[in-house]
């Protein structure tokens, strides 16, 4: 006995001949495997083609045999893939209230929910938030940011 799963790729559920084609997500064949037509009707009987997958459970009809039956009723079901966005490992999305900037070294101090977070961005951005600051206005940081290796600081996407 073995357990199958791949991509749905046709079937026929009525007749003597009742099967399903899927392709073999371990070795990327197409297999067939038969089965009775009560069982085929009640897996595949109502299903649109496209996007399909099968799973299930499956035995030789004679242990040389290349023919397969499928033991219990198989598994259809559409498979959905989630994708989350792909960022690089050296991006950081930041937004907090600035309180400390060197413009010498271009390191900043800020605040967020009341935590300290050091960062080294571009001097002349370091700056313009040093100045900002010593006129006692409110800076704050936000958005992405991406490490430079050759700069070797954080730059603004």
């Amino acid at each position: 006995m073995i357990r199958f799963s791949g991509e749905l790729l046709s079937w026929e559920s009525e007749g003597e001949n009742s099967h399903f084609v899927f392709l073999d997500s371990t070795n990327l064949r197409e297999r067939t495997i038969h089965c009775d037509p009560d069982t085929m009707s009640l897996s595949f009987g109502n299903k649109q083609k496209g996007n399909l997958h099968v799973e299930g459970k499956a035995t030789q009809s004679t242990p040389t045999s290349d023919t397969w039956l499928c033991v219990g009723k198989p598994h259809v079901f559409q498979k959905y893939q989630v994708n989350s966005p792909s960022r690089s490992s050296q991006t950081k999305t930041l937004q907090g209230q600035v309180v400390e900037a060197d413009p010498t070294t271009g390191q900043i101090v800020y605040l967020v929910r009341g935590r300290r977070f050091y960062l080294t961005i571009s001097p002349m951005e370091a700056k313009e938030m040093a100045d900002a600051l010593s006129q006692l206005k409110t800076v704050s940081i936000d958005g992405e940011y991406r490490y430079d290796r050759i700069k070797r600081y954080y730059v603004k996407d």
